[in-house]
């Protein structure tokens, strides 16, 4: 077990909100300065995540959720999670407001469990630090002056590019080897500090076992991570990498 970040303070007293980091469509992550009663401080990432708009049933597949249980007394596997009521099970299939509350709960509990395993396995990922209805507290990366830029952003010259992406190759390694696919994995979800790459946003981590789709999904996953460094002259090939992860699988 990876022992609680020193830096973290455990018994806070009070938090300051120190403003928006940056919101999009999923999530708005606010910077929080998170103070103890000794006089020590930490920064805080908060992620309240916007209601999410699933309008088609059709959805919930390409979300990994099934309509039955993959398992026969199965009640919530990790990346079925099924909803054991029935009546929970009409509420989400029919899009209900009620429905949709339930699986923006299961979001938000679903990624802290992902990103404390994948931190516990030694994932290069922002330290999971507690979550509760619609919020996930986090390790920020970055300082006051700004947060860790997206991959996307990221000025990096080309012995930079080599180092992020075998850096890439070990995590997803690491991520497979867990079960996981990331699920939507691209240079948007991937920060560069201090020369090394944090992976990050799992809300749609999939169970590649339990999940009938979740070699596609990493398939997927590889295919978009692998074209963005080979649009910058590495010379990858994405389904090698791919048949290299099915190996650790």
């Amino acid at each position: 077990m990876r022992p609680i970040p020193d830096w973290l303070v455990t018994e806070p007293v009070t938090d300051v909100d120190l403003g928006v980091v940056t919101s999009g469509k999923e999530a708005q992550i606010d910077l929080v300065e998170r103070h103890g009663a000794d006089g020590s401080s930490c920064l805080v990432a908060r992620k309240r995540y916007i209601p999410r708009e699933v309008n088609q049933k059709g959805e919930l597949a390409a979300l990994g959720f099934q309509r039955t249980s993959t398992f026969r007394h199965d009640v919530q596997h990790r990346e079925g999670r099924q909803f054991r009521k029935s009546r929970d099970r009409r509420a989400v299939e029919r899009m209900t407001t009620y429905g949709k509350h339930l699986l923006q709960d299961r979001w938000t509990g679903h990624e802290y469990e992902v990103m404390t395993q994948l931190w516990q396995a030694g994932l290069s990922v922002p330290y999971p630090i507690a979550f509760g209805s619609d919020v996930l507290e986090l390790e920020y990366v970055g300082t006051l002056d700004g947060a860790a830029p997206q991959l996307r952003a990221a000025q990096l010259d080309r012995a930079s590019l080599d180092v992020a992406y075998e850096q890439l190759v070990d995590g997803l390694s690491v991520i497979v080897s867990a079960g996981y696919a990331h699920g939507d994995l691209s240079a948007y979800n991937l920060l560069w500090w201090d020369d090394r790459l944090w992976f990050i946003d799992f809300p749609q981590a999939v169970d590649i076992a339990a999940n009938p789709t979740g070699l596609d999904f990493l398939h997927r996953d590889v295919t978009n991570i692998c074209g963005w460094f080979a649009r910058r002259g590495l010379d990858v090939d994405a389904e090698e990498t791919f048949v290299a992860l099915l190996g650790v699988l």
